[in-house]
């Protein structure tokens, strides 16, 4: 009888953390924070995280968790840094090129190109950006995220609204 009982008190033990565990999973909220960063950018970003605004580029560190550090970069269609990531796009051709809305394409690759940061998505205006070739037409702006987690960099550029 005795068995039996401990084996009843195990069973109801786990429906219990099962129960628990649903219910923890289920009301999960994530805690987020938005923000005109700069008067052209509006993010929504962790609210852990902090950022630092240094020149054209928007730095978010989160000391808890590096999964949330990311660069974010206003920078013009004729920097180096663009031209190497396009170049290295075309030549790899391992990232995708989605459309971000009417007047955006989203490039997003994976590359590290010693920033220290892996995935980096840009955000290119349609009118000065040739997607065949991927070359820019006329001079633009360009908005470059760079973090070291895929998902993150492209929830975070897609869901941005960017002034171009």
């Amino acid at each position: 009888m005795n068995k039996k009982m401990i084996e009843y008190l195990i069973i109801v033990t786990a429906i219990l953390l099962l129960i628990y565990g649903g219910y923890s999973i289920m009301n999960y909220e994530y805690r987020d924070s938005q923000i005109d960063v700069t008067d052209s950018i509006f993010v929504t970003y962790p609210s852990s995280s902090e950022y630092h605004v240094v020149g054209n580029k928007v730095e978010f560190r989160n000391s808890a968790y590096d999964f949330y550090n990311m660069d974010i970069s206003k920078l013009n269609s004729t920097d180096v840094r663009i031209a190497n990531l396009l170049n290295h796009f075309s030549k790899v051709s391992q990232g995708a090129i989605d459309y971000k809305n009417e007047s955006c394409y989203l490039l997003t690759m994976k590359f590290d190109d010693g920033s220290g940061f892996k995935y980096h998505s840009m955000i290119i205006p349609f009118d000065s950006f040739n997607k065949g070739n991927l070359t820019f037409t006329k001079p633009a702006t360009v908005y470059l995220f760079e973090a070291n987690n895929r998902e993150f960099v492209v929830d975070t550029a897609f869901n941005s609204r960017v002034i171009l």
